[in-house]
């Protein structure tokens, strides 16, 4: 069994290390937020990835935990500059002052995977460049190895018999992969870029195919600044509310029509810019098939009509279910559950974090087991919430989702499906953000579909 755990001496140090570190911080005696992001800190990135999971499971670790562990997104150590040209001059077979004039030494950002800086190129083309950590890969497999083999000698199998602890090793290194393979990211760009073409108010910054690898990626200069700097959009003349409602509305685009969304919306990965909302940082995405992009659907319709009946079948449909769940039961729950998170304002609901805690303990308790991806869509839903409540409490999400899902009503013949098309254009339309000395010309209003091709938005 011992060799199952540790297949080389190097192995038997980590694992060592590891269980020094976990009895430094006395875990079973139980442990602060702030001890526990320090704890995972200190045992390296495959433990930091670890706990910004954890923190989307409200319903497994107490909300405090979840909130401290969101601070693991961007609190990472800083590779130094000479490190930043060892990799790129490693990477390109040639010294990095034969690409890049100049590579700003302070990053614009440090994560677990990666560190983005600013650069020039040798024409004075300002860009950005995102470099992957050395030895990320073989570090964080290992450390997923080990742990998984340990957890089976220990026994240990579940986190307050909800967490399947080898599963959950498994999605973290999924995720990592993802991340980690730029080539990925650079293609989730283009697809972003090609979704929002055409709408003003919104941007993605270019690739530079020819200078992005797998391990580095190149990529155009965006400046601004943070969606969640309020001080910052007033001072320039933003309206916030406009700013919010037309996050909100690309935002549900990405879900209800291109069914890819960005999975980790968080405010260092929006900027406002030049009057246009910016998405960065595009490693990690969600995709919906087209059934369950509809169910989702379904299943905000009838939270909006607080149809708990049509909820809770939606829900099953989606999800493996326990085939003797006690549907009497389990319908109550559901109602009980939609009447305590009835539409209201921004203002007075709740957070959606709390709302899927829920979701997810109603689940437990029948042996439901919710897919990924309803997973990651009321998970970045969440973030989106926290970030416009934050900024424009008066900006109401429930009305505009109530407006989209009215857009996506099924009307039949060919007048109900023009009807759906510009209910739909209106939403995700309109002309950049105004702000100070760059008013823009009102949004217009979409009278007719010159353009538009036959046939049905929806797929």
């Amino acid at each position: 069994m011992a060799n199952a755990v540790m297949e080389t001496g190097a192995d038997a140090k980590r694992l060592f290390e590891i269980v020094k570190v976990i009895r430094k911080y006395k875990v079973t005696q139980g442990i602060s937020p702030d001890e526990l992001c320090e704890m995972l800190k200190e045992l390296g990135p495959t433990f930091v990835k670890l706990g910004q999971l954890l923190s989307m499971h409200p319903e497994i670790i107490p909300m405090e935990h979840c909130k401290k562990l969101e601070d693991l997104r961007t609190d990472a150590s800083r590779l130094v500059t000479a490190q930043i040209r060892e990799i790129i001059t490693e990477e390109y077979g040639q010294p990095w002052n034969k690409v890049f004039k100049q590579i700003m030494p302070y990053p614009l950002g440090a994560a677990s995977i990666a560190q983005v800086h600013e650069a020039l190129l040798l024409d004075g083309t300002r860009v950005a460049i995102k470099i992957q950590r050395p030895e990320i890969y073989s570090v964080m497999e290992r450390d997923v190895r080990l742990l998984k083999a340990a957890l089976n000698v220990v026994k240990i199998k579940k986190i307050n018999n909800v967490m399947d602890l080898g599963d959950t090793m498994d999605e973290v290194w999924a995720v990592a992969q993802e991340e980690m393979d730029f080539e990925r990211e650079a293609e989730n760009i283009r697809r972003v870029r090609e979704n929002i073409e055409g709408i003003r108010y919104v941007y993605c910054p270019r690739v530079y195919d020819e200078l992005s690898t797998k391990h580095i990626l190149v990529m155009e200069y965006i400046g601004g600044f943070e969606l969640t700097d309020k001080v910052q959009l007033e001072a320039q003349g933003y309206d916030v509310h406009e700013v919010c409602t037309k996050f909100i509305n690309n935002y549900i685009k990405q879900f209800a029509e291109d069914r890819f969304f960005h999975a980790d919306p968080h405010p260092g990965n929006v900027h406002v810019w030049d009057g246009r909302i910016v998405w960065l940082d595009l490693g990690m995405m969600g995709t919906l098939t087209v059934t369950d992009a509809e169910l989702i659907k379904v299943c905000m319709k009838a939270i909006f009509s607080n149809d708990y009946l049509g909820f809770a079948d939606a829900v099953l449909k989606i999800c493996q279910h326990d085939p003797e769940l006690d549907k009497e039961a389990y319908y109550e729950r559901m109602r009980v559950y939609l009447d305590k998170y009835r539409v209201i304002s921004m203002a007075e609901m709740s957070s959606t974090v709390d709302i899927l805690a829920d979701l997810y303990r109603i689940a437990r308790d029948f042996g439901i087991k919710l897919p990924k991806s309803l997973t990651m869509f009321w998970r970045s839903l969440s973030i989106m919430e926290g970030t416009v409540s934050d900024l424009s409490p008066e900006t109401d999400l429930a009305a505009i989702i109530g407006k989209h899902l009215a857009a996506q009503a099924l009307v039949k013949g060919v007048a109900g499906s023009i009807t759906k098309k510009i209910s739909h254009k209106k939403l995700i339309s309109g002309g950049p953000l105004s702000y100070s000395g760059h008013e823009q010309e009102p949004d217009e209003e979409i009278d007719e579909l010159k353009e538009e091709p036959d046939g049905d938005m929806e797929e």
